[in-house]
């Protein structure tokens, strides 16, 4: 028996056998190739759909997407893509739903901030109403009317030359002899004029007062039942003198009447309360009334011809009144004392007679009273 080479064994058992050269050398069956490995080895642990995270819309919608990704490409065996794709059109349903509400909820919110804001200035112009109608308004159309009046005084004071002018030639057209003799009128301001404005202005002042502590003796006895009676006599007592200071805007009102001059209505009335009727014959309401006359008796002639032609002079002073607002003036104002002394020149004419007749003449022309010093 031929003994082997040494060694030979060894090499025996060192020669490597089928199985162990295939499991070495190739890989295995299972395992992935080209695209597959790829995509093993891009996402060897691909994440199932998880669940909606509780953070925000925009990381949620984010994670959807990223589903979809996965099942597109293969790499998710739980989800379809079907089922991917549907999850995230919920989500987005879910999220434009969010903003829909929200939308809402702001919408609300702008509107009752609106409605607020704009029942704040309601309720501010509710604050500032008079009977239904604003403050504002009515401060507005008063600065516009002292406005206009200011306006008006300042044009008549620099025209008023040609309002004399046109107030002689009226005169002469309704065949009534003029009051003022003829002249250049001109723009200018007269400070005469000016000054003697503002006198008597003053006086007329002095003259409506006087007479308020009587209306208030008067009415002292009613100020308990009524607080408008001294109101309504007041109102009354300044329309007697506003027709007063109409018809002395013609120098005919100025003139002399038949027979003495009789001191007016509202100092008889004084004297006979003031010496008849008991509890008023003191001497201070007396010595108040000879005080009252002296202060009206240089007015006396032109409230003698108002007492003669009342109603006549009260329609006048009504169409004077009427006829002082802006810009009616400049149209009136030349033209009242040419009617007043229409109204005046029978009454002049009557007194003229019976001052003849009863032989003591005509008062000497120095003293009767010039055009120019009318009311």
């Amino acid at each position: 028996m031929v003994p082997s080479p040494p060694g030979a064994g060894d090499t025996a058992d060192t020669t490597p056998s089928p199985a162990s050269a295939v499991s070495d050398d190739e890989p295995p069956e299972t395992a992935p190739t080209g695209e597959a490995a790829d995509v093993a080895r891009a996402t060897p642990d691909a994440p199932k759909p998880s669940p909606i995270p509780a953070d925000t819309p925009d990381a949620r919608l984010g994670q959807r997407i990223r589903d979809v990704e996965a099942a597109a490409q293969g790499a998710d065996a739980g989800t379809s893509l079907a089922e991917a794709i549907t999850a995230l059109v919920m989500e987005a349903t879910k999220d434009l739903e969010s903003e829909s509400a929200k939308e809402r909820t702001d919408a609300t919110a702008d509107a009752r901030h609106t409605a607020e804001d704009t029942q704040a200035p309601a309720h501010e112009e509710r604050t500032w109403t008079v009977n239904g109608r604003s403050v504002w308004g009515l401060a507005f159309w008063a600065a516009l009317f002292a406005a206009l009046q200011l306006s008006q005084w300042v044009v008549i004071a620099l025209s008023r030359d040609y309002h004399d002018a046109i107030s002689r030639k009226a005169s002469l057209l309704t065949g009534l002899e003029p009051e003022d003799e003829e002249f250049p009128p001109r723009v200018r301001l007269n400070v005469a004029w000016l000054r003697k404005k503002v006198k008597r202005r003053w006086r007329a002042f002095l003259l409506l007062m006087v007479g308020v502590p009587a209306l208030v003796l008067l009415t002292l006895p009613f100020m308990c039942a009524s607080r408008f009676i001294f109101t309504a006599l007041f109102t009354a007592w300044g329309a007697w003198w506003w027709v007063v200071f109409t018809a002395a805007k013609s120098a005919r009102a100025w003139e002399p009447s038949a027979g003495p001059t009789r001191p007016p209505w509202f100092l008889r009335v004084w004297t006979v309360l003031t010496t008849r009727v008991p509890g008023f014959r003191w001497g201070a309401l007396q010595r108040y009334g000879a005080s009252w006359g002296r202060r009206t008796e240089e007015v006396f002639a032109p409230i003698s011809s108002t007492e003669r032609h009342p109603w006549v002079f009260a329609g006048l002073a009504v169409v004077r009144f009427l006829g002082s607002f802006p810009p009616m003036k400049f149209f009136v104002r030349p033209l009242i004392p040419v009617a007043s002394a229409h109204l005046l020149e029978e009454d002049v004419a009557a007194a003229r007679k019976a001052l003849a007749a009863g032989a003591n003449g005509s008062p000497p022309k120095a003293e009767v009273p010039r055009p120019a010093d009318a009311w």
